[in-house]
């Protein structure tokens, strides 16, 4: 599609309008457990209805959403309180889970929620929840893995996939064997097919994609890391490091028109001190992108015993 020369102002304005006039939106992000939670698809599946009920019962509706093996990351919008709850549901049947699977006790399970008042940390926190599964796992693209919410975003071709059948079709048995229990009742727009809620029947992908200018803003910053990236990670409490190929754009981004390998030593260890503080970078990595000696980074950054 062909966009005149105003159209990206004109798309900017209106995914602003409609940010505003929706909400509140809160990001919710569960504890990186150092156990899992998920080790195989059957046990994936049942995350995946549990994150569903939790959203039908709570009102608390998804806009995103990743399962991890060990942690999840869920944006919706709704009240606090609805937040609150959809975190309390998750967190009971999550426990009873876990405990029907002889794992370890989540009686405690820090599960912080994070109001996201302006559009741009918006969606920052949407690529980063979908770029979750393609850091992490070197068999998984964002809108290949089976499941997170990043395989409905701008797809054309989901009318095309199987749809499953709604829930109030689905017998009695499977229903209560889908909810874990007696209590059956979920939206009849749910779609079930082998024994999963699809995410396309409970995630608002379409709330989502409105508040992106374009497949092309989403996908670029789906792609991209960067510095927001090390941010959330920081306030969540996660850990991660960016390529090497990465931090040098960012890097020399900060030194427009100087090459960093020929910048005073002064100006390198100022850019050290920057790369570690803004970007995480490790030691080695700071060697590598500054060219400076790794026994005077070491000395700037002891290494932790």
């Amino acid at each position: 599609m062909a966009y005149e020369k105003n159209d990206y102002w004109d798309r900017e304005r209106e995914c602003e309008r409609l940010f505003a006039a929706g909400g509140p939106y809160y990001f919710i992000s569960t504890e990186d457990l150092d156990w899992t939670l998920y080790d195989n698809p059957e046990e994936f599946i049942v995350g995946t209805n549990l994150v569903a009920i939790a959203s039908a019962r709570s009102g608390f509706m998804i806009l995103d959403d990743i399962q991890m093996n060990s942690h999840h990351h869920i944006m919706g919008t709704g009240s606090f309180d609805r937040a609150c709850c959809f975190a309390e549901i998750l967190h009971d049947s999550e426990r009873k889970y876990q405990r029907s699977l002889q794992k370890p006790a989540l009686k405690e399970w820090n599960i912080r929620i994070d109001e996201t008042l302006d559009l741009k940390s918006f969606r920052n926190r949407i690529a980063y929840t979908d770029r979750n599964a393609y850091v992490a796992r070197l068999d998984s693209m964002p809108t290949g893995y089976p499941w997170g919410s990043a395989s409905l975003f701008f797809n054309g071709n989901l009318r095309l996939m199987n749809q499953g059948i709604p829930f109030d079709k689905v017998g009695g048995r499977e229903k209560r064997i889908i909810c874990r229990s007696h209590d059956t009742d979920l939206p009849s727009h749910y779609r079930i097919c082998d024994g999963m809620i699809l995410r396309s029947s409970f995630v608002d992908y379409h709330a989502t994609e409105a508040l992106f200018n374009s497949a092309n803003q989403y996908f670029t910053l789906l792609t991209r890391r960067g510095e927001a990236d090390v941010e959330i990670a920081a306030k969540l409490g996660e850990k991660i490091q960016l390529p090497t190929e990465e931090v040098f754009q960012i890097v020399s981004s900060w030194f427009q028109g100087q090459n960093l390998r020929t910048l005073e030593l002064e100006a390198r260890l100022n850019a050290a001190k920057m790369m570690k503080q803004r970007l995480a970078s490790s030691n080695r990595q700071i060697t590598h992108v500054l060219r400076l000696p790794a026994a005077d980074v070491d000395r700037m950054f002891p290494k932790a015993e």
